[in-house]
């Protein structure tokens, strides 16, 4: 049953996001489906102009005065020149090319001094001019016979005016040199009363400030996400995709007004916008781009874009408008072979996956219906309005709702991680503890027979005088060896020991006053026969007058012969050397040999536990690796500090210090 239903979710993905469309179409583009309550009537033009005089009852009414039979193509008609020009039929409008043109509106009114509201509407932006009765009423943008002296402004102005004998002799210049298409367009004029009031709703300008801001707040938002929450760079993309839909908003829906912008500007960025928002939605879909064929389909829209935004950028309005036709159709193949890529792609897709395929659905069919829209291919049953702005807010929603749906899995991917986590913890530490309970037994069993054998081993070395010399003295080197070894085990077995008392909190030091050199020399001698290997000579230097410690004598010598071990295992037919003296208040130990000496990669490792050194230069195994790590816990515990130099090659040297008694217990 599941597989039957995630085999038809794309289909239905693709149904909902067609019925979206048809509800944005139906809310958008149908006319009187805002909810104006303006009553309109459309006027032709008679013989002597437009006759409104019968009009008595204006009440939430408008009259839309349809272009006359006459204009001025190539002429910008002041009230000085009317009389004299000659006008031309508007029947030649469609073969005559003007970039900038005049109309005019004769108005009969009604015999009152009431004021009127025009409202000339022109298909795209222009500059324009108006004047009433001979007198200037407005003006946006700047009107001119050349593109140089024009700067386009929007696509409608609003004017008011009086009668003068209940006539109004209206001139409209209007220019446009920007689009290749078009040139200058004839207007149409909607007529109020200047007192009447219609039910309320926000200009087209303000409408798209809105838009803006909605679109701006989703960027907003979704560079939050990016920032403080997942770090990818698709939503990095998604979030610059709604920064340039805000963008196009804002200029396409003449809010960008509101802005210190001028129109040539607004312009340009209209245009520029498209080539930005491919470029980051691109981006982004990449995420989804699987396998060659939609990797190239991504790559040939951003390449695509940014040659048409570089053209729009820095070429003329004239070549990047002519261009527009042979990019629309460019964007569409792309859509079209994508969108179908990624719905195959996806055929069953995750929760977040559907949301996406949603989003990415409603928008690019908004975008083909735009495109066809804008290349008149819908005729004039619906107004020029886009869609597609409104369709990026739905994107947006469910890149939103994809989101929470990843951010819903990953959490409960991290959950269960964690739960599983502690599981294997709790596990880690439990053999963690048999390992140091059976390191500690086996340390306290061993103890017991090296203790042994090394007596035994002195004892029979004692009683090899009384033979022969050539035996007693072949029976005195091997018990020594026997001894020394033995000697060696138990300082290995102590280590292991000694690093389960440290891990249970159980290694307690027990400080008193003190001497070094006692410590050191009582040290050498009861080690002496395992430090006294490899032919090795060993010099000690104790400057006079040192201080007093304050701290476990046997802990000390346990440092010392643990350094001084470790310098005889790596040194053959050398120098060891034991020197002491006074830093300050602290009391400085140095070891150092001549031996093979430690790599420098390997010198910020050394006080690990565990820690695997190379073989040593008498060719013998390393030990335990505990050593240094339990003298730099000794060190530490005592107050003082412990560091290494060395040179591979040329020996090492090893540095502790110690607080001396004087400056209280550690």
């Amino acid at each position: 049953m599941q597989a039957s239903i995630k085999r038809h979710t794309s289909t239905a993905i693709l149904l909902a996001a067609v019925l979206t469309l048809v509800a944005l179409t139906l809310l958008v583009r149908l006319p009187n489906l805002h909810g104006d309550t303006l009553n309109t009537v459309m006027l032709a033009e008679e013989s002597t102009g437009y006759d409104l005089s019968g009009i008595t009852d204006w009440n939430k009414r408008a009259v839309i005065l349809l272009p006359g039979s006459t204009y001025y193509p190539s002429t910008l008609l002041t009230p000085e020149t009317a009389d004299a020009a000659i006008p031309i039929s508007t029947n030649e409008f469609a073969a005559l090319r003007a970039d900038y043109l005049s109309q005019r509106f004769v108005l009969s009114l009604p015999d009152t001094n009431e004021a009127y509201t025009l409202t000339f509407k022109l298909s795209g932006r222009h500059a324009m001019r108006v004047y009433v009765n001979g007198t200037l009423a407005g003006e946006t943008g700047r009107v001119g016979t050349t593109k140089q002296d024009t700067e386009v402004w929007e696509n409608s102005i609003t004017v008011s005016a009086s009668p003068a004998n209940s006539k109004m002799d209206i001139l409209l210049n209007s220019a446009q040199f920007y689009h290749i298409r078009g040139g200058a367009n004839l207007a149409t004029l909607s007529v109020q009363k200047a007192t009447e009031t219609v039910t309320p709703r926000l200009s087209e300008p303000l409408e798209g400030l809105v838009m803006t801001g909605a679109l701006l707040c989703a960027a907003a938002l979704l560079m939050s996400v990016y920032l403080f929450l997942s770090h990818t760079k698709a939503t990095l993309y998604f979030a610059l995709a709604c920064l340039a839909m805000s963008l196009r908003e804002c200029v396409q829906s003449q809010s960008w007004t509101y802005f210190p912008m001028d129109g040539n500007t607004a312009f340009m960025l209209e245009y520029l916008s498209v080539a930005l928002l491919t470029i980051f939605l691109s981006l982004y879909l990449g995420q989804y781009a699987a396998g060659p064929i939609l990797r190239g389909i991504q790559i040939a829209a951003i390449a695509g874009s940014l040659v048409y935004g570089g053209i729009t950028l820095l070429g003329d309005s004239l070549l990047y408008t002519s261009l527009l036709k042979f990019y629309q159709l460019w964007l569409i193949v792309c859509i079209i072979t994508g969108t179908s890529g990624l719905f195959w792609n996806m055929r069953r897709p995750s929760r977040e996956q559907a949301a996406v395929l949603y989003g990415i659905a409603v928008f690019y069919l908004a975008a083909v219906s735009d495109i066809a829209m804008y290349r008149d291919l819908f005729g004039a049953t619906y107004s020029n309005a886009p869609i597609s702005e409104a369709a990026m807010l739905i994107f947006t929603v469910a890149q939103t709702v994809s989101l929470f749906f990843m951010n819903s899995r990953v959490l409960a991917e991290s959950k269960e991680t964690e739960q599983r986590l502690a599981s294997d913890k709790a596990a880690l530490e439990k053999l963690d503890r048999m390992k140091t309970e059976f390191l500690g037994n086996v340390s306290h069993e061993l103890k017991t027979p090296l203790t042994v054998m090394s007596g035994y081993a002195q004892t029979t070395k004692q009683l090899s005088g009384q033979l022969s010399p050539p035996l007693s003295e072949e029976v005195s080197r091997r018990m020594t060896l026997i001894s020394s070894e033995a000697d060696r085990l138990s300082l290995m077995v102590g280590q292991i020991l000694d690093v389960t008392r440290m891990e249970e909190g159980q290694m307690v030091m027990e400080p008193v006053r003190c001497h070094l050199d006692e410590i050191v020399h009582a040290a050498v001698n009861t080690h002496y026969p395992m430090l006294n290997k490899n032919q090795n000579r060993l010099s000690i230097r104790i400057d006079r007058g040192l201080p007093d410690l304050y701290a476990d004598p046997a802990r000390i010598s346990q440092i010392i012969v643990n350094l001084i071990s470790n310098a005889v295992r790596f040194t053959s037919d050398g120098e060891i050397g034991l020197f002491a003296g006074q830093d300050g208040n602290r009391v400085l130990i140095r070891v150092s040999d001549t031996g093979v000496g430690i790599a420098s990669e390997r010198l910020a490792h050394i006080f690990e536990r565990y820690h695997q050194k190379e073989a040593s230069g008498a060719g013998q195994d390393t030990g335990t690796g505990l050593g240094l790590y339990i003298c730099k816990h000794i060190v530490e515990q005592h107050g003082g500090s412990i560091w290494i130099e060395s040179l591979e090659g040329h020996g090492t040297s090893v540095f502790f210090t110690l607080p001396a008694a004087n400056t209280g217990p550690c």
